[in-house]
């Protein structure tokens, strides 16, 4: 049978034949184990999701199996071929299951970061293979630790009035405080690129980051999030109890914390988009298919020019949304990246992902408030697209302080 999207989308144009390869796997890596998981993981309490026997860990097994692991094939690779890789990829995921897609990308954080900052001392203490996190968010303030700008906020609101800090004790340092549940996989991880405030009792408002294994004594971790969405990704709260780790678990010093998150924000907002390409891509074939064989005036729905319309504005607004998302990550693996750039990517496909999943709504009528078709699961996973890894309104705010 001859696969919707193959009928929608041509393939690809100009693809070597390792990249047609690599991403004709993911497809059906999506197709055959994502979205089954997903359907299977979006039903249960999240700490039936972590459970042993889980669909879950299936999905990460394979995963790793089928060298889809980008962090570990992209060695040797040219930053061109890495990013055309990453978005052929990630596109198929986020296609298969966001959440899931979500979870497998934050699972390489800390190692990205290890290696972003050139401390390979740091892999005996995160191995490559780690399910890891990125702990950035805290329960009394959302975005602060993100804003390099210092313009949303003044520094001490992510500085003294922080709720997770590191003391500096000699050649050692105390983590004590608490991260919020928004960590992506913080109910799974092993280990963690702690962002926090840094005191070395100078009275500064600091802050710094740190790789941390979360098996050490004093940490803990709350219940997982029972979300709206992406219920696949788990979250939970991680506390600090006077944590113990010795100055070299310092992956960055409080005068280049800035370069650090303005450096990841860059690389992680087209990367979150494309997810969401992928995403709004399932929901409009499945809206696309269902106006076939919908009937409606003795014919398919399909067939009114109404409907054909709102099918084009869902197509177009996917198109322009995937043009602009890769050019962007091809761009910055060639050229200086563009903070801007990055932050209109993620505001663009996170906001079209919402926008195609609601009209594919639309498209199903009532049938879609039913969880015996698939477009209410989409709905509730592009919405939190919008809020991820910093709110889009924020991350514009941060832009345009430090762009225009």
């Amino acid at each position: 049978m001859t696969r919707l999207s193959e009928r929608v989308w041509a393939p690809d144009q100009g693809l070597t034949e390792i990249e047609a390869s690599i991403q004709e796997v993911a497809h059906r890596f999506a197709e055959d184990v994502m979205r089954p998981a997903g359907k299977v993981l979006d039903q249960l309490t999240p700490e039936e999701v972590i459970a042993d026997g889980s669909p879950l860990w299936d999905v990460f097994k394979q995963y790793r199996e089928l060298g889809l692991n980008l962090f570990e094939i992209s060695e040797g690779l040219t930053p061109v071929e890495v990013a055309r890789l990453t978005y052929l990829v990630n596109e198929e995921l986020g296609w298969g299951d966001c959440g899931l897609g979500w979870s497998l990308y934050a699972s390489n954080m800390a190692q990205g970061m290890i290696k972003a900052m050139g401390r390979d001392d740091l892999w005996d203490v995160c191995p490559p293979d780690s399910i890891s996190m990125w702990s950035v968010t805290e329960p009394n303030h959302g975005s602060n630790m993100l804003d390099f700008s210092h313009t949303l906020a003044p520094a001490e609101e992510g500085g003294s009035r922080s709720d997770c800090v590191a003391v500096k004790q000699g050649d050692k340092f105390i983590i004590r405080g608490q991260k919020s549940a928004w960590g992506s996989n913080g109910a799974i991880a092993t280990h963690s690129a702690l962002f926090c405030r840094y005191d070395d009792g100078s009275g500064e408002a600091k802050r710094a980051a740190f790789i941390l294994p979360l098996d050490l004594p004093g940490v803990s971790r709350g219940k997982p999030l029972d979300k709206l969405g992406v219920r696949t990704l788990t979250d939970a709260e991680l506390y600090f109890d006077d944590v113990e780790i010795p100055e070299s678990y310092l992956l960055c010093p409080p005068e280049a914390y800035d370069e650090l998150v303005k450096g990841i924000l860059i690389g992680a907002n087209p990367g979150m988009a494309i997810f969401s390409v992928g995403l709004a891509r399932a929901a409009f074939e499945h809206a696309l298919q269902y106006s076939k064989e919908r009937t409606q005036g003795g014919r398919p729905i399909f067939e009114y020019q109404a409907l054909q319309l709102k099918l084009f504005d869902m197509y177009r607004k996917i198109e322009v949304s995937r043009k602009l998302i890769r050019a962007t990550m091809e761009d910055h693996a060639q050229f200086e990246p563009q903070l801007q750039n990055a932050v209109t990517c993620k505001v663009t496909g996170t906001q079209m992902a919402l926008e195609v999943t609601n009209q594919a709504f639309e498209v199903f009528g009532g049938n879609a408030t039913s969880k015996e078709y698939p477009i209410e699961k989409l709905l509730r996973d592009a919405r939190m697209g919008t809020i991820a890894d910093g709110t889009n309104e924020v991350l514009s705010l941060v832009a345009v302080a430090t762009t225009f």
